[in-house]
């Protein structure tokens, strides 16, 4: 049985909704913050993250690399476009981009305190990762013009990550309900099934801050 290690709200819950999607057999661990420094947990990720899945073949990070993996494996064309199409390439660059881009900026705005020790430096380091943000979600805002998805007419993993993404934006200026398209989405995400059910399991609500 293969078994997700994450944290209520943060990008672990993109696996886990793909697990839940593919109506897979999984144990979901839901860690505690400061807990992530642990000799326990670093001996499942050494980086002090989460998500983190172990697997029959071993054990594997970074939710990126656990979604495809998921699809390559078990998905049978329900969560992601075929390998080679040109709506794959859409996708990859869709989730690239959120992992890339969006992803650092919130953690820069969040924990400013991890780059630098002055507080003056924190506070604009914290204002500038806050303006990288709204960028990407202006990109992201316009992906999303006059679609439910973002890659076809159906949940893709990218959609997952986005999700993921929509509800941290709650906290930061402009926030969520600011992107109409980003803001809708994510309404219509919280519908699916398999999405309310991880929200359930992992004690989350889409107009709660993670």
């Amino acid at each position: 049985m293969m078994k997700l290690y994450g944290l209520p709200g943060a990008c672990s819950m993109a696996p886990h909704i793909i697990l839940e999607e593919l109506g897979l057999d999984y144990e979901l661990v839901l860690c505690d913050r400061d807990k992530l420094n642990t000799p326990e947990h670093l001996a499942v990720n050494p980086m002090a993250q989460v998500p983190s899945l172990a697997t029959d073949d071993g054990l594997m990070t970074e939710s990126v690399a656990i979604l495809l993996y998921l699809d390559e494996k078990y998905g049978d064309g329900r969560v992601a476009p075929p390998p080679g199409s040109w709506e794959r390439g859409q996708m990859m660059m869709r989730m690239m981009f959120i992992a890339s881009q969006e992803h650092p900026a919130f953690g820069l705005w969040l924990r400013p305190f991890r780059w630098l020790d002055d507080g003056d430096e924190q506070g604009r380091l914290k204002a500038a990762a806050e303006e990288r943000f709204a960028i990407c979600f202006r990109r992201l805002e316009g992906w999303l013009e006059g679609r439910d998805w973002l890659i076809g007419d159906h949940m893709t993993l990218a959609d997952t990550l986005a999700f993921v993404h929509a509800r941290w934006g709650l906290r930061v200026d402009p926030p969520t309900t600011e992107y109409p398209n980003i803001w809708r989405f994510a309404q219509n995400m919280a519908e699916v099934p398999s999405v309310a059910r991880v929200m359930e399991q992992e004690g989350i609500a889409l107009n709660a801050t993670p």
